[in-house]
């Protein structure tokens, strides 16, 4: 008898992270699944954002915690369409920790210049 070809089963847990002029996002994750994203180019982050991964080195974490659903994977295409017309336009919101001033910076920006610097302060800025 000939054997059947093996069917490929699709994934039952799909995690999915977008990268992006070096910033890594969840777009999606399942409820039930925690993620973490260890982040070390760590060069000209704040002090208060860095952390040690479990082997001792330095780094930033960004964690998802298991009870908390990003998005369904039916939805996958109208986020990624949605995100396709906005990324140009979008701004993000970052904070002096010093100073406490605030600008708006692209995803284009930050892709061509990394974090912000406070124009009065020359600290590192953090999202808000």
């Amino acid at each position: 008898m000939p054997r059947q070809p093996e069917q490929k089963q699709p994934a039952a847990l799909r995690v999915i992270i977008s990268v992006s002029g070096g910033v890594a996002d969840v777009v999606l994750k399942p409820k039930g699944l925690e993620v973490c994203i260890f982040d070390y180019d760590v060069d000209s982050e704040d002090a208060n954002r860095l952390d040690r991964d479990p082997d001792g080195q330095l780094c930033c974490i960004a964690r998802w915690d298991a009870g908390t659903p990003v998005i369904g994977c039916k939805h996958w295409p109208i986020v990624h369409g949605a995100a396709k017309r906005i990324a140009e336009h979008r701004k993000q919101r970052w904070q002096c920790p010093e100073c406490r001033r605030i600008v708006h910076c692209s995803d284009e920006s930050l892709a061509e210049a990394g974090t912000p610097h406070c124009p009065d302060c020359d600290r590192a800025m953090q999202i808000v």
